[in-house]
């Protein structure tokens, strides 16, 4: 019995340590994908009151007002980057194919970068296909780097992606998202995945999620974005959290979810 009991009060004190979080300092990015389609949601998500990066659509109605929306409330702007997808053949304006020469793949990411301005970095808008190409996620990097100062988000909308792996052999700044907030419309989804975040924050330091300007998932954040403040976590712009992560987190765990290394970081 009092072995049992010893054993029991082990448990509780490991549980307790691991609930609390190893860093003085927490950082998390929210990326706000599929901007640019509705002014309203748009305005919605740019106003939330902590420091976003909002991916926006090229092609779409409002991308142009909304970049500039977006920059003059200081949140970051990305290029939610259209690609082939295995699951979905609808053909979103500027998405780049499997199909496409290395030219006309060129030209096009050329025209999408230039869609609107103050862009900071690049994720991908689907792309469960031609992420997992290395020819065509060559061509995409080897852009990126005559652009310069760009970085990459591998949204991973497949475990099968080497986007990562081509941004590192092309020196991009690159980072994967850690958690979808809203990757379905059920009741308790939104909860469950934010408070999987905030778990994710506390036990590595920091993490990356990215969610969608849908009325339900403004809501979700419009009443509990405070949370991250309340649990000691820094929202910081993507561009920071990949410089942030891989100086004070990456050596201390050997995670190698975020690379930042040569002169492309230091013009982040």
């Amino acid at each position: 019995m009092f072995k049992l009991s010893r054993l029991m009060l082990c448990v509780s004190l490991l549980s307790l340590l691991t609930s609390n979080s190893l860093y003085a300092e927490k950082f998390a990015s929210i990326i706000i994908d599929d901007v640019g389609n509705s002014l309203e949601h748009g305005r919605n998500v740019i106003e939330l009151p902590v420091a976003l990066t909002i991916a926006i659509l090229p092609g779409t109605s409002y991308a142009r007002e909304l970049a500039r929306l977006a920059t003059d409330n200081r949140k970051e702007v990305m290029l939610h980057l259209p690609m082939q997808s295995i699951e979905h053949h609808d053909h979103a304006p500027g998405r780049l194919d499997l199909h496409m020469t290395n030219r006309a793949f060129r030209h096009q990411l050329r025209q999408n970068l230039s869609s609107f301005p103050y862009i900071r970095g690049v994720n991908n808008h689907m792309g469960s296909l031609l992420t997992r190409h290395p020819g065509h996620m060559a061509w995409l990097m080897d852009e990126l780097s005559k652009q310069g100062g760009l970085y990459f988000i591998d949204s991973k909308t497949t475990n099968k992606s080497i986007a990562d792996k081509i941004a590192l052999e092309y020196d991009i700044p690159n980072m994967s998202r850690d958690f979808f907030l809203d990757p379905d419309d059920e009741d308790g989804t939104l909860r469950r995945q934010f408070d999987r975040f905030i778990d994710k924050i506390n036990r590595r330091g920091y993490a990356l999620a990215i969610a969608h300007p849908y009325p339900k998932t403004i809501r979700f954040l419009q009443q509990h974005i405070g949370e991250l403040e309340q649990a000691g976590i820094t929202v910081i712009p993507v561009s920071e959290l990949i410089k942030t992560a891989d100086k004070q987190f990456t050596k201390d765990t050997g995670d190698h979810h975020v690379a930042c290394t040569g002169t492309a970081c230091s013009r982040l």
